[in-house]
């Protein structure tokens, strides 16, 4: 049943277009970031530094991309619980996409990792392999970043927050406090990574328990307000 909903969510997203404005938003923001040669360590930063309002957007993109009487049907074939948590992890798969798009992108754009005197393709390529602590990091940063904008996305969105103009100036506040907040786990992974080890943010394991611990009780919330709004079959 789930792997129906997930299809359905996905086909639903596709044809609405509205996966647009989150990647070509993620693409401006990642390449502008990159206008300048740079460590890769700092790239992967940026990369997922703007993973937080793409996956905002492409959560509140899912959020509100089915109609009403759509919605409605599949609460009613499959239960509302399920339907909503479909179209949450359908969001969050899109945001993993352009993670690993980000993440790719960097390693084939920055500076290698080896120090290569003149740097290309395969070089960049072998040299993150050959220190791949850079690219864990990065990618561990990533997830965090990922788990931040899916929860800013989904606290701020219908079923939680329903007037499309507050939703929409809430998610954008939210995203501000997530990157500038010292006490946002993106914030503490992103300051982490910058560091580089030893790192004087929260530790890396603090940060992703709290990403986590943040995506599980927004997810909850929208479940149970979705469940409870959903019409009497």
């Amino acid at each position: 049943m789930m792997g129906a909903l997930l299809r359905y969510q996905t086909a639903i997203l596709l044809r609405s277009h509205r996966w647009i404005l989150p990647l070509l938003a993620y693409t401006v923001l990642t390449v502008a970031g990159a206008a300048s040669v740079t460590p890769l360590r700092e790239g992967l930063g940026w990369s997922a530094a703007m993973l937080v309002p793409a996956v905002a957007l492409l959560t509140r993109s899912m959020l509100t991309a089915e109609p009403d009487p759509m919605r409605a049907c599949a609460a009613a074939a499959s239960g509302p619980a399920r339907a909503q948590i479909a179209t949450l992890l359908t969001a969050l798969a899109g945001g993993a996409v352009l993670a690993l798009g980000g993440a790719a992108f960097e390693v084939l754009s920055d500076e290698s990792v080896a120090g290569h005197p003149l740097p290309t393709v395969g070089n960049r390529i072998a040299g993150t392999f050959a220190h791949p602590g850079v690219l864990a990091a990065g990618l561990g940063a990533a997830l965090i970043c990922l788990f931040v904008g899916a929860a800013a996305g989904t606290l701020c969105n219908p079923p939680l927050l329903r007037h499309p103009a507050s939703a929409l100036l809430a998610t954008a506040a939210a995203v501000v406090v997530a990157l500038a907040a010292g006490i946002s786990p993106a914030n503490a992974a992103l300051r982490g990574e910058a560091a580089g080890p030893p790192a004087s943010a929260w530790p890396a394991p603090a940060s992703f328990i709290a990403a986590a611990a943040l995506l599980t009780a927004t997810w909850t919330a929208s479940v149970i307000a979705a469940t409870r709004r959903a019409p009497a079959p």
